[in-house]
């Protein structure tokens, strides 16, 4: 498997620093190559693959930052060995989600807050602490959710 291993709480990781094609020697639940090729630069995500339990299939999320976090850096300091818990203490994880904006009718993808893999242990504070895209892109007015980016362009109807 491709990537570099990142430890958090009990779960190994396989980290993907921006521009790195997420790669495996077995299938991804729900794996869009599209989707991955579009964010793999993205300025405030990184993507992760892990298993959460023995025999179950690879599942990939996104670390999400909205601090201001240079993942650059980052990306050097865990290719290093030397990234710390600290380095990661702005991200939240997010997972694609198809959804719409049902004041204008706009569908779109967007990387969503989750919360089906508890990383961190400090994870509600985290959420609460963190920025979330909430105007709609298309009409502009407020989108509910934990959007923390949109993917794809909207589709209006």
């Amino acid at each position: 498997m491709a990537g570099l291993t990142v430890r958090f709480r009990k779960w190994d990781t396989q980290y993907f620093p921006a521009g790195e094609p997420v790669r495996a020697d077995e299938p991804i639940r729900d794996f869009d190559e599209l989707e991955d090729r579009l964010l793999a630069d993205h300025p405030r995500m990184r993507r992760i693959l892990v298993r959460l339990l023995p025999g179950r299939p690879l599942l990939r999320f996104y670390l999400h930052w909205s601090d201001g976090t240079d993942l650059l850096s980052l990306d050097r300091r865990v290719a290093a060995g030397t990234a710390t818990e600290e380095d990661f203490a702005g991200a939240v994880v997010g997972e694609p989600y198809g959804t719409s904006h049902p004041a204008c009718g706009a569908r779109f993808r967007v990387v969503e807050m989750t919360t089906v893999i508890p990383l961190f242990s400090d994870s509600i504070e985290r959420s609460r602490a963190h920025s979330y895209r909430n105007e709609c892109p298309v009409c502009g007015g407020h989108f509910k959710g934990s959007a923390l980016e949109f993917i794809t362009p909207p589709e209006t109807s």
